[in-house]
């Protein structure tokens, strides 16, 4: 007999609330494409993504996960802008796990937002916005990243970061001290 008396409820299938700011763990999803095999293909060929999972860390969603695409590379116009638009939100997740504000022209700062590979933001934890994709024909909505809150608005605070598998301090790259800031945080977290 199998009892799972045990087992947890069904959670909901409803999408988290649009502009809902969560802690989030990211999670890369290799897709076997460019430099240490990170990047997806498009499906049509054209174009190489990161395959982001983020998985929020507390609050009353935590444990929900989202996924977004963000494109790195591709052949057209469209992809090229897209590329930036993703460029810049890596920029933010980097500013926001590491306690950099945008502003901030400094050459530690800098090192920060300097990457060997696409591998170095695998684990991040970050302030995340969430939003909701509206779903086409048979699909159902879904959420999706937003904004990433950098140390410059009152809802950040600092997250703990995971040391990286293996890695040893020296290994890590120097960051700046966290920006310690006040304000309103999310009601849930008290």
């Amino acid at each position: 007999m199998i009892d799972l008396n045990a087992a947890e409820q069904q959670r909901s299938s409803e999408p988290i609330p649009d502009n809902e700011t969560v802690p989030v763990h990211l999670t890369l999803r290799p897709g076997g494409h460019g430099p240490g095999g990170w990047l997806k293909r498009s499906r049509d060929g054209r174009a190489l993504m990161l395959d982001c999972e983020f998985t929020v860390l507390e609050g009353p969603h935590a444990r929900r996960k989202f996924w977004t695409m963000l494109t790195i590379e591709g052949e057209t116009a469209g992809h090229l802008k897209a590329a930036e638009i993703s460029r810049s939100r890596v920029r933010a997740m980097l500013e926001s796990a590491r306690g950099i504000r945008p502003s901030d022209a400094s050459e530690s700062a800098g090192a920060a937002r300097r990457i060997s590979s696409w591998e170095e933001i695998e684990g991040l934890r970050f302030w995340a916005v969430v939003g909701i994709e509206k779903g086409e024909g048979a699909y159902p909505d879904k959420n999706v990243l937003k904004a990433v809150v950098t140390p410059d608005r009152r809802s950040w605070s600092k997250l703990e970061q995971l040391a990286p598998a293996g890695a040893t301090p020296s290994a890590q790259i120097p960051a700046p001290e966290p920006v310690i800031t006040s304000g309103s945080r999310p009601s849930w977290a008290g």
